[in-house]
């Protein structure tokens, strides 16, 4: 297994591993300051992750937002996510990243269990969301 950044070249594995862990696919291009990582196993995408990039004007600290954490069903439970979070976590140190957010679905307990792991902690808050489009 690989940890690298995504490649155009991966598009369908990676939507395959999308629709079976959200139901979606990709469909836009990462903005320059994201990063968009891929774990690969014989050229198949078996791990994504997103890191968006974001500035805490209040604070003036850099961070990024974790999005659409995912490994491939019959790769869970052998540490994929977290060789990709490693890898996050270096990225972290190289461009000065104050800190890292992410959420998540209740209903994902084994996930939420390996974030604690790494030594995330739950916030007391809510996420809420307004629909424009």
């Amino acid at each position: 297994m690989e940890i690298k950044h995504y490649e155009d070249k991966y598009i369908n594995s990676l939507n395959v591993l999308l629709e079976e862990a959200f139901h979606v696919s990709k469909i836009g291009h990462t903005a320059d300051n994201d990063v968009e990582l891929i774990a690969v196993c014989d050229e198949e995408v078996i791990g994504h992750l997103l890191l968006r990039f974001c500035v805490d004007s209040i604070r003036n600290q850099k961070f990024y937002f974790v999005e659409y954490v995912c490994v491939k069903n019959t790769y869970q439970n052998q540490g994929v996510a977290s060789k990709l979070f490693e890898y996050v976590f270096q990225l972290c140190n190289e461009n000065k990243i104050s800190y890292l957010e992410l959420t998540s679905n209740p209903s994902r307990v084994a996930a939420h269990h390996l974030y604690q792991k790494l030594g995330f902690q739950v916030r007391e808050t809510m996420v809420f969301r307004k629909e424009i489009l």
